[in-house]
């Protein structure tokens, strides 16, 4: 098993909520691998926490599957499978159908005039450059103001929790041959679809996407994970 990645204290004074947000970041970007092992200790030493708000964020990251705790191991990084990973992408088509529906029922066609610039020609632009990050930060904010959009609290938070476990997947899918070029033309098509106020063709375009990024990981399973 990896051995501790938070050894070295930061000694930044923060509070239980900025720490999760930090964790989040980290464990769902594999900035800490699988396997990695979180101590108590270390933890609140690396946030500038007492060990009981250590606790917290501790119980708040294994709520939403990101570490598992052990008797006598403590907190490690959970694992992420094949099997899960397919799961999880079964429950995200629903979620983002449900959020894709309500966003726009919710919107007029000027809400998404600055989305519409953003999947502009930059869109393809920053793919052809090998910019992934500008790629998919195009997608995220897209996918942020859908949830936004959704005006549903207990939606948004389901639909962070899945992208938590599945972040480093999304990024490797946009890897695989042709995925991207097929990506870009669909994520268009549902934005097109949202700004028509045509919520049964949005919904029905984002399972659409969501099943292809599902048959990528079965085809290509073995670079997913």
């Amino acid at each position: 098993m990896p051995g501790s990645a938070m050894r070295k204290p930061k000694r930044k004074t923060t509070t239980v909520e900025a720490a999760i947000v930090d964790m989040r970041e980290k464990i769902s970007s594999r900035n800490l691998s699988p396997g990695t092992r979180i101590p108590e200790e270390e933890l609140a030493a690396a946030y500038n926490l007492p060990r009981a708000k250590a606790r917290e964020v501790l119980a708040t990251l294994e709520d939403r599957g990101l570490i598992e705790r052990e008797p006598n191991k403590g907190a490690i990084v959970a694992a992420v499978d094949m099997e899960t990973t397919y799961r999880l992408y079964e429950v995200r088509e629903a979620l983002d159908a449900l959020a894709v529906r309500l966003a726009t029922l919710n919107t007029t066609p000027a809400d998404w005039d600055d989305i519409s610039e953003l999947f502009g020609e930059s869109f393809e632009k920053s793919l052809k450059a090998g910019d992934l990050d500008q790629h998919i930060n195009a997608i995220e904010v897209f996918r942020s103001r859908i949830r936004e959009a959704a005006r549903n609290p207990i939606l948004s938070d389901m639909i962070d929790r899945i992208y938590d476990r599945t972040r480093v997947t999304i990024r490797r899918v946009a890897l695989l041959p042709g995925r991207a070029e097929m990506g870009i033309k669909q994520y268009r098509a549902v934005l097109t679809a949202i700004i028509r106020g045509d919520a049964d063709q949005a919904e029905a375009l984002v399972r659409e996407l969501n099943r292809s990024a599902r048959d990528y990981i079965s085809r290509y399973k073995d670079y997913v994970l």
